[in-house]
């Protein structure tokens, strides 16, 4: 599927970047931690109908199994190609203060000496409604850890990795391989939303 234009491209780049180390993902999901959301949650629950309207609008994975969720993306990578080659938009300048904090802890157990976050983005899935089954299995899926950190759930609200349903708990952190099929259903009365977000260790690695 053709994704819709970015609000701005990355700079043309003539050389290959050098090849990342594949990561090791977790059998189905794992558990990172608590991590504290609270700042961040209060500032996603000030968001506007119409900045998540706007933001999904303009959204790079504009993909059939999301046709229920919205979007708010911080930072993608061109082509999902490499995570050396990513990018952030102009609402990564205004939300990183809240991010940033969020995503270190999350990833502290993974001690990496300088991690790179090369994806970042809020997830809403609506209330009733679900996220196809889907494999998200080459290019830069190869080479970065996929987190999500729930910020508003409820019970009722699964993901499904392979043929295991999980409830992910708000203001906890966990990585989900996002290389075998995987799915989501909010069988709640309210949105789910997620920040979710990738990594990997930058540390001798050349950005593009």
């Amino acid at each position: 599927m053709t994704a819709p234009a970015i609000d701005r491209e990355p700079p043309a780049i003539d050389r290959e970047p050098p090849a990342l180390p594949r990561v090791e993902k977790p059998a189905l999901v794992r558990h990172l931690g608590a991590v504290d959301v609270e700042t961040l949650r209060r500032s996603v629950e000030r968001l506007s109908e119409k900045a998540w309207r706007q933001e999904d609008a303009a959204k790079e994975n504009d993909y059939f199994c999301f046709a229920f969720t919205r979007h708010v993306v911080f930072r993608f990578i061109s082509g999902n190609q490499t995570p050396l080659r990513f990018y952030s938009k102009p609402i990564w300048t205004v939300w990183q203060r809240l991010l940033l904090p969020v995503m270190a802890q999350a990833v502290a157990p993974y001690g990496y000496a300088n991690p790179v976050y090369p994806k970042a983005m809020l997830a809403r899935l609506e209330a009733g409604r679900g996220i196809d089954r889907h494999v998200d299995g080459e290019g830069s899926h190869l080479l970065a850890h996929r987190i999500h950190v729930p910020l508003r759930t409820n019970p009722r609200a699964t993901l499904t990795v392979h043929d295991t349903d999980f409830q992910l708990r708000a203001g906890h952190a966990y990585e989900v391989n996002n290389l075998v099929p995987h799915g989501a259903f909010n069988g709640g009365d309210q949105d789910r939303v997620h920040f979710i977000f990738e990594v990997f260790e930058g540390e001798g690695a050349t950005l593009a």
